[in-house]
């Protein structure tokens, strides 16, 4: 599953929606076309083995796709020393849904629901919340037994996340990847879930069954993570590597957590992913979980570095967000424009 043509053609044998794209690898630009021009502009071309918005490009033209194709098939070749590539038609504005499953060597596969991680930049994700506000009791149901589906079809052992567009407009969703790791904003998830996912992974890992069944997962209240990263937004986010001088995260007691390594000397290094810590809280509702993060966002402070942290913040207050009416584009763009702007 880890190679996204492969996982495509298993999912289309489980039964799982895809978007409609490519059959297979895309091997230059020449079939590129072809591919296109078949399934329909504007269209997403990513590498097979890719992951963390790496060897992904969007074309709006046929005279955009050459360069397109050359471009990130190269930096997926740099990247994963695979340069093949696979073609979708862009299902734009879309909610990005990712719903957390869990199996294990006995046949029992689960799903934890859905987080939202459709706040993003440059294909990274920003800011996830879980549940989405932009899915109801059945849409949950059907999105999370499809994941399971998935994971069932090829009988997978581990932690792992299945990810979804959703089209709101029509509440079709479309299977996009699935990530076989357990990912950056997991804690989101066992926040809702009461579900250790880590502690479950070795579980799995040791041969022994899950500690818990479908029927005892009940998600309880709203839960929000934060990405921080040592980057200055005001110059395009760029990376800001060196000494942090001075730190004092945020200790709000119950329903917040702060995973980070950094400390009052740590040098952070330019060559590596800008994220230096997460921010995650939980409230007994969406509003309730907002609140604690703004609160969350203002004790933060880091010196010596830039940090996106008041980005962080401007994003978490901006009514679009609280009202929860945001999808892929929202970020890029009609908050970005504005936040630009301003500073």
């Amino acid at each position: 599953m880890g190679d996204k043509i492969n996982a495509r053609a298993q999912m289309i044998k489980a039964g799982v929606p895809v978007i409609p794209g490519s059959d297979g690898e895309v091997h230059n630009s020449e079939e590129a076309l072809i591919v296109a021009e078949k399934i329909g502009y504007p269209v997403m071309l990513k590498a097979s083995a890719g992951g963390g918005g790496k060897g992904i490009r969007k074309v709006e033209k046929p005279e955009d796709l050459v360069s397109a194709f050359e471009t990130a098939s190269s930096e997926a070749k740099a990247n994963y020393g695979n340069g093949a590539m696979y073609i979708e038609r862009v299902i734009y504005p879309a909610r990005h849904i990712e719903v957390q499953i869990l199996g294990d060597e006995h046949g029992h596969v689960i799903h934890l629901g859905e987080r939202d991680c459709s706040l993003q930049r440059n294909n990274q994700k920003v800011l996830e919340e879980s549940p989405s506000i932009a899915i109801g009791k059945t849409l949950r149901h059907e999105i999370g037994a499809a994941a399971v589906r998935a994971a069932e079809s090829v009988g997978y052992e581990n932690a792992g996340t299945i990810e979804f567009l959703l089209d709101e407009a029509s509440s079709n969703f479309y299977f996009m990847e699935m990530n076989t790791r357990v990912q950056v904003e997991h804690p989101v998830t066992e926040f809702v879930s009461g579900v250790d996912i880590v502690k479950e992974q070795i579980r799995i890992a040791a041969g022994q069954p899950l500690s818990v069944k479908q029927e005892d997962i009940v998600l309880r209240g709203h839960a929000i993570e934060c990405r921080i990263n040592a980057e200055n937004p005001a110059f395009n986010f760029a990376p800001s590597p060196g000494k942090i001088t001075n730190l004092y995260l945020p200790s709000g007691g119950v329903g917040l957590r702060v995973d980070s390594a950094v400390y009052p000397g740590y040098t952070i290094p330019p060559y590596y992913d800008s994220m230096i810590a997460k921010i995650i809280v939980h409230g007994e509702n969406r509003f309730d979980a907002l609140m604690k993060m703004q609160r969350a966002l203002y004790e933060l402070e880091i010196e010596g570095v830039q940090t996106n942290a008041d980005f962080q913040l401007d994003l978490i207050s901006n009514r679009n967000v609280i009202a929860g009416d945001y999808d892929t584009s929202f970020l890029m763009e009609t908050f970005l424009p504005k936040y630009q702007e301003k500073e």
